[in-house]
């Protein structure tokens, strides 16, 4: 029995060093695998010190602009310089809980305030929400503060109530973009407060035939009654992907008692994949974005911007009417925005274009092109120009919302026929083969979702989170 006993204290010993090893080979696997805890922990570390590395380039950023950490920043004052860094509203925080569990198993919520703006002064006493990621370039409340995505840009134009365009040329009529005073896309800010923020019916006159849609959405209150405003692209939507030499032509084409005239893509298809993986721009100087349908022009502003402080969209129904207020002489009748001579449209002969620059360019009736300093021949049709081409088209330091294009907007409109209602989307603004007495700047057009013309544009809003 002994022997026995012995025996089986062996083969017990030997599994047991058997199991000992197996578990010891798992283990080692499961420490110093691909997959291994050590490998996890290791890439774990990693990103922790990447994502701190990242936070730290942040903070500093901020640092940097607001001043020294921590430092306590001015009140806004009416003799403040423009573009002064000063102390934020306390309406444009959000309270945040922390959760922190301390030793003992309490769980402290201590409230922080975060923004995601920091506060500038227009140099008249009124403070100015300026999303991170943007700089102030110049321009007061009343007359459109500008601000720029590139850091160059910052406080270029301080002090300067009508910001310039900044924009340089080569000889060869092409923008020399090395040499622009501004870098970056821009927008305007337009001050509004809730009460205000709401269409405007201008009358049956400045409208298609049907209805438009008169409600705003309530999502879009919340930017207005935060922060007293909201931004607007200074600029019609353009690219930079597009050069005119490479992928551009002039088309102009009849039909019957129609004339159409623009630049087009070759072959005729604007809305091709190398600009819809593209990105838009919002600067002097561009070729329009055009022929573009409303889903394209829906998909073109999203794109735009989507980062923890910001996202981009189209402009809706509501904004352009408040920007119609801003930008109007006579806000009680609109008579500057119903009848008037400014912007790019076919009858207008008093704005002056710049000559010798390439995409000026006039059409004559008989489809030959030139280019002129000013409109003034009744022979000429107009052409789409490229954005800021005039000094002239400029209102409260935005361009182009008078003519060139006519702006797509996510305010529905509906034409009834005789058998059906059609649901469209308002376009905004006139266009360039428009006469400016019957489709002014306030005009509400209808046009069909798949709807992609020459004379089709749109023009991106900044949305702050």
């Amino acid at each position: 029995m002994k022997k026995m006993e012995k025996g089986i204290t062996l083969i017990a010993l030997v599994i047991t060093i058997i199991v000992l090893l197996i578990l010891a080979g798992v283990s080692i696997v499961v420490l110093t695998g691909e997959d291994g805890i050590l490998e996890k922990a290791k890439l774990a570390k990693e990103r922790s010190e990447q994502a701190e590395k990242e936070e730290n380039e942040i903070l500093k950023q901020y640092e940097e602009l607001l001043g020294t950490y921590g430092k306590e920043l001015p009140e806004n004052t009416t003799d403040m310089e423009a573009g002064t860094i000063v102390k934020i509203p306390s309406r444009w925080y959000t309270a945040t809980p922390n959760e922190v569990e301390t030793k003992e198993g309490n769980v402290v919520i201590p409230s922080r305030r975060i923004t995601n703006v920091y506060a500038t002064s227009d140099g008249k006493g009124n403070t100015i929400p300026v999303p991170y990621g943007f700089y102030y370039v110049g321009g007061t409340l009343t007359t459109g503060v500008v601000i720029s995505d590139h850091q160059s840009d910052k406080n270029k134009y301080k002090g300067i109530e009508d910001v310039p365009t900044g924009v340089v040329y080569n000889t060869d009529g092409t923008v020399n973009k090395e040499q622009c005073e501004l870098q970056g896309n821009q927008f305007v800010w337009i001050p509004c407060n809730e009460k205000d923020y709401e269409k405007v019916d201008f009358g049956d006159n400045y409208k298609t035939s049907g209805d438009w849609d008169r409600s705003t959405n309530s999502a879009e209150y919340g930017q207005i009654r935060k922060y007293g405003g909201f931004y607007i692209g200074r600029y019609e939507a353009g690219t930079s992907d597009i050069t005119l030499a490479d992928d551009v032509k002039f088309e102009h084409t009849s039909t019957g008692s129609t004339n159409s005239y623009g630049w087009d893509w070759q072959n005729g298809n604007f809305v091709s994949s190398k600009v819809r993986s593209g990105k838009i721009t919002s600067k002097a100087g561009e070729i329009p974005y055009y022929h573009a349908d409303y889903t394209t022009a829906l998909e073109m502003t999203k794109n735009m911007y989507h980062t923890e402080y910001v996202i981009s969209g189209m402009v809706t129904g509501t904004m352009w009417d408040v920007m119609m207020k801003f930008v109007t002489t006579d806000p009680i009748n609109y008579s500057d925005l119903k009848n008037t001579s400014w912007g790019n449209y076919s009858n207008n002969t008093s704005v002056t274009y710049v000559a010798g620059q390439g995409r000026y360019l006039l059409v004559a009736r008989d489809g030959s092109v030139t280019e002129k300093a000013t409109v003034a021949d009744s022979n000429y049709y107009y052409g789409i120009r490229t954005t800021a081409s005039s000094e002239d088209v400029k209102r409260k330091n935005l361009y182009d919302i008078a003519g060139n294009l006519w702006e797509w907007t996510m305010e529905g409109s509906y034409i009834i026929s005789s058998d059906r209602i059609d649901t469209t989307y308002s376009v905004r603004g006139g266009c360039f083969n428009a006469q400016v007495d019957g489709r002014p700047v306030c005009f509400r057009g209808s046009g069909h979702i798949s709807d992609n013309r020459t004379i089709y544009g749109f023009r991106p809003a900044l949305y702050i989170m």
